[in-house]
């Protein structure tokens, strides 16, 4: 999994730092978002999505913080690829989740979502579903 460059590092880093304090309110979002564009996700999580929506941003913080070194989670991001074949997850989920993902972000951030900023999250999304996926 190839680094990004130091730029894109700092601007996940600072963006993901003002959506840490709403991560409640961004988690709900994007699972809200997400299952009204592609309702037959819903199956494929609990009833309850509180631990799932904690899962979501624990990951995020993990990926987050090793925007820098990539490679150090090429393992953990395999594995949880392997869980999400398992759970029923298909390739062509992780499309429709960048784009969830991004739209609930510029929801979020509002302004601080830039054009630099969403290419930059875009790059990282890339970078670990394609290890997810398997295309790594």
């Amino acid at each position: 999994m190839s680094d990004l460059s130091a730029e894109d590092v700092a601007r996940i880093k600072s963006s993901f730092a003002k959506i840490l304090p709403h991560r409640d309110d961004f988690s709900i979002k994007l699972y809200d978002r997400l299952f009204a564009v592609a309702p037959e996700a819903r199956r494929l999580f609990p009833n309850s999505m509180d631990m799932q929506r904690e899962k979501l941003i624990a990951t995020l913080v993990l990926v987050v913080r090793s925007a820098d070194n990539l490679g150090e989670l090429l393992e953990d991001v395999r594995a949880l690829g392997r869980r999400h074949v398992d759970y029923g997850a298909a390739p062509s989920h992780y499309g429709i989740l960048k784009t969830v993902l991004l739209e609930t972000m510029a929801e979020v951030l509002g302004k601080d979502f830039d054009d630099e900023t969403r290419q930059s999250w875009s790059r990282l999304y890339d970078r670990v579903a394609a290890v997810m996926i398997g295309e790594d």
